[in-house]
This record gives structure tokens, C-alpha cells and sequence, in this order.
């Protein structure tokens, strides 16, 4: 959708009217932000709501509770870390991703909590790459 249509469109939505003016401020910047996305970054993250939507409602409450916040009190050297280590993964077959998500060597070098954040986006086929987790 162009920034022309979804302007229009946010115009015409009446639960957008109904939200506070800086919840709809903050709906703006990540439109914004959208459109400065790189077309990988874009598929990253379409990628990534497909695999959410295939959530269960515990796993995706996990992952509000438990593993963003995690991912949060990452340093920005660990996050690009584990995002390349995710990145390895994509266009591997389940069982290639199993395999390499059970290798030692996987982890290597990573702190316990690295670990453990890594293997649970792996185990749920998530890339932050994107900016989406």
C-alpha cells in the first residue's frame, strides 16, 4: 500500500479516530519506518508474522513475557550476534535446522542467556533481523 492509500485509509478507519493522538503519532513512525526498509528486511519481516500467526496464544504470551524482554537486556553486539547465528538457519530444512540448533558448536562463545535466547527463536523459527522480535 502506497503512503498516499494508507493515509486515506487511516482517514477513513474510525477505530484509528478513536485512539489516543499518540498512539496514532506512534502507528505513524512505523509506517514510516516500514517504508525505509530494505526489501529483505521487508520479506524478514513478513516472514516473521507468518510464523507468529502460527503461534499458539501461550507461545506467543512467552514471548512477551519471557523472551522479548530477554532480548532486550541483550547488549546491541549480542543481538547482532544472535541475528547472524539466525541467519545461518534461513533456507535450511527442518531437520538441518534441528540439527544445527543441537550442535554445541552452535552456541559456542555465547553467554547462557545468548544460549538461551537463540534456541528458543530457533526452535521458533524467528529472525529479529528485521527489528520484528
Amino acid at each position: 500500500m502506497s503512503p498516499e492509500d494508507r493515509e486515506r485509509f487511516l482517514q477513513n478507519d474510525q477505530r484509528f479516530h478513536n485512539l489516543p493522538p499518540e498512539q496514532q503519532a506512534q502507528i505513524r513512525q512505523s509506517f514510516e519506518k516500514f517504508n525505509k526498509l530494505s526489501p529483505e528486511q521487508r520479506q524478514n519481516m513478513e516472514q516473521n508474522a507468518k510464523s507468529l500467526e502460527k503461534l499458539t496464544p501461550e507461545q506467543r504470551q512467552n514471548i512477551r513475557t519471557q523472551l522479548l524482554p530477554k532480548w532486550r537486556q541483550l547488549t546491541p553486539e549480542g543481538r547482532q550476534e544472535l541475528k547472524q547465528r539466525l541467519g545461518t538457519l534461513n533456507g535450511l530444512s527442518d531437520a538441518e535446522r534441528n540439527q544445527k540448533l543441537n550442535d554445541p558448536n552452535f552456541y559456542k562463545g555465547l553467554s547462557p542467556q545468548e544460549h538461551d535466547v537463540l534456541k528458543q527463536l530457533g526452535d521458533l523459527k524467528l529472525n529479529p533481523g528485521s527489528g520484528g522480535v
